[in-house]
């Protein structure tokens, strides 16, 4: 009787024993769950402290903006889209027009000068003919420009290109009203071009 109470014993004494290890390592993994937590919030806010340390928004400063050429893909689909470079040329020049965007056409566009910030604005069409013989097309509108520096952790100077900001979307439809929907796709993204640009400049100071 006296053995089996001594096994009895030590048979609690396991059990609480391995109570006591779940416990501890539930502790355990809750405590490392709460450092993953915590150091997403720290990683996620990185960029915002890094703009309240003062650095600048993608467009401030910008004093020119030359609206490119557009840029088709395949020229000949864009041609039996009744897709054309004047037409392109045309909606982005009526979007921009009396917002605050500095805008130039690239056919004005004098050469760059020293401590000028320029961008350039260049739309990207991209059409293939759908299995209905429908019109589909990839429009983008991004403000980019190109420039060279050292870049980690590679230690020599390259050129690369600098995009500030990109929209992109698809539209379809037949050939006869596709110009019409790509220019009325290319408006919106330019006015939200335009919207960006005004957000991101300085705050005019008070007269």
């Amino acid at each position: 009787m006296r053995k089996n109470a001594t096994n009895a014993k030590n048979a609690r004494n396991a059990t609480n024993g391995n109570n006591n290890n779940t416990a501890e390592r539930g502790i355990d993994m809750r405590r490392l769950g709460l450092f993953f937590v915590l150091l997403s919030l720290c990683l996620s806010l990185a960029p915002m402290q890094a703009r309240a340390q003062g650095s600048a928004s993608e467009l401030f400063g910008v004093r020119e903006v030359v609206v490119d050429y557009v840029r088709f893909v395949d020229p000949k689909v864009s041609d039996s889209c009744n897709l054309s470079r004047e037409k392109v040329a045309t909606v982005l020049t009526k979007a921009l027009e009396g917002t605050t965007v500095p805008a130039i056409a690239a056919l004005d566009a004098k050469p760059p000068v020293m401590g000028v910030a320029r961008i350039q604005l260049i739309p990207q069409i991209s059409s293939h003919m759908g299995e209905n013989f429908d019109c589909v097309s990839w429009i983008s509108l991004s403000a980019e420009s190109r420039a060279a520096a050292v870049i980690p952790p590679v230690n020599t100077l390259r050129s690369f290109t600098a995009v500030y900001w990109r929209q992109s979307v698809k539209v379809a439809s037949g050939s006869a009203i596709h110009p019409q929907l790509v220019g009325d796709m290319l408006q919106k993204m330019a006015t939200q071009f335009a919207q960006q640009y005004r957000l991101d400049q300085p705050p005019a100071l008070p007269k």
